[in-house]
């Protein structure tokens, strides 16, 4: 519960600053096509990331003073993370992502470059040092200016998780996960909750692969509607949530209803099979979890999810909530640009580099 009132805490004393949200002219239709700069500047993602790093420093322990001697810092936090967002919006390498900044004034300055743009060695080495929350927190606040626009209701949601295959075999933080008839996977798996209404993601955790469901489900769904204060009305879920701390933590905290499958494994229960409610209600519960597999599908193959080149659990957290944050970014623009069609059309909202 200590992190449960830390989350509580936030929410209530720092909340995320009010941004003005107005609608921008677009094309009414046809491809958006936005650069860098005009996305940076929908998301108000120089605000999110100031709140962001300002919020991450309460919570992560300072770091050490600098010795005498070496190179002054020269380059902002925010940039770094500003950086970082563009880098996987547009699904760029690191050397391609710093060749572009270095050779586009417009989009340096945007991102608070000024003079001298940052080599490779060193934006991989202060990325790396941001470590998770900056991110977390820059994620957090793009689900809330989602939710003040109305786009995001999270009155229906979803809870589920996907396993991502470890990039190296010897990665040190990353487990093996086996179920049955299929070939086991060694990586991690991310725990997503979705919004049913508009299929978008309110909040994300990163656990080694062996990290049962049941463990993190009803964690992950008390925090997203904790720390949005959402008026959650029914939480879909698969069999493997199907648990007492589950059930108590959606029916008596939240109020809501569990549409949470079942699994008829033991040969005592396979006769209730045939009762006609309980066919009824396993398709009832089917169907809407299917959009969190189709969420899961949407983001490996437009998002890169599962391409990722990093190993530890703290870097591959940080690449997760990267992931998410494009998908909200893209999101968040194409309804200020009055586009709601594109909010999950990453290919007609983005210009090519």
């Amino acid at each position: 519960m200590k992190s449960i009132t830390k989350w509580l805490q936030l929410a209530i004393l720092r909340p995320v600053p009010e941004l003005d949200n107005s609608y921008l002219p677009g094309k009414p239709c046809g491809k958006l096509r936005l650069t860098p700069e005009q996305l940076l500047s929908a998301i108000h993602a120089q605000e999110l990331a100031d709140w962001s790093l300002h919020t991450a420093g309460r919570f992560q322990p300072a770091r050490l003073p600098r010795g005498p001697g070496g190179r002054p810092m020269i380059y902002r936090d925010s940039s770094i993370l500003l950086m970082a967002v563009v880098q996987t919006v547009w699904r760029k390498s690191y050397e391609q992502i710093v060749d572009y900044v270095a050779t586009h004034r417009e989009l340096a300055v945007v991102l608070g470059f000024e003079g001298r743009t940052i080599s490779q060695g060193q934006y991989w080495e202060r990325r790396e040092a941001l470590g998770v929350l900056p991110f977390m927190f820059f994620f957090l606040a793009l689900v809330a200016q989602l939710i003040r626009l109305g786009v995001i209701t999270g009155q229906e949601l979803i809870v589920d998780s996907s396993l991502l295959s470890a990039w190296r075999t010897d990665d040190p933080d990353a487990t093996r996960q086996k179920y049955a008839g299929k070939k086991s996977v060694f990586g991690y798996k991310v725990h997503t909750v979705l919004c049913h209404q508009v299929d978008l993601p309110l909040f994300a955790l990163v656990t080694p692969a062996h990290v049962h469901d049941s463990q993190v489900g009803w964690f992950v769904i008390l925090v997203a509607a904790l720390l949005f204060g959402l008026k959650v009305l029914v939480v879909y879920a698969d069999a493997a949530y199907f648990d007492k701390r589950m059930f108590r933590v959606v029916h008596e905290v939240l109020g809501a209803h569990p549409a949470i499958h079942y699994n008829l494994r033991k040969a005592g229960k396979k006769k209730l099979a045939t009762l006609d409610f309980l066919d009824q209600w396993q398709r009832l519960v089917t169907t809407p979890r299917t959009a969190i597999e189709r969420h899961f599908a949407w983001m490996k193959r437009y998002f890169g999810l599962k391409y990722f080149q990093c190993f530890t659990l703290v870097r591959v957290m940080q690449f997760v909530q990267l992931t998410y944050i494009a998908a909200l970014a893209i999101a968040l623009s194409a309804e200020r640009y009055q586009r709601p069609e594109l909010r999950r059309r990453r290919s007609l909202v983005l210009a090519h580099l």
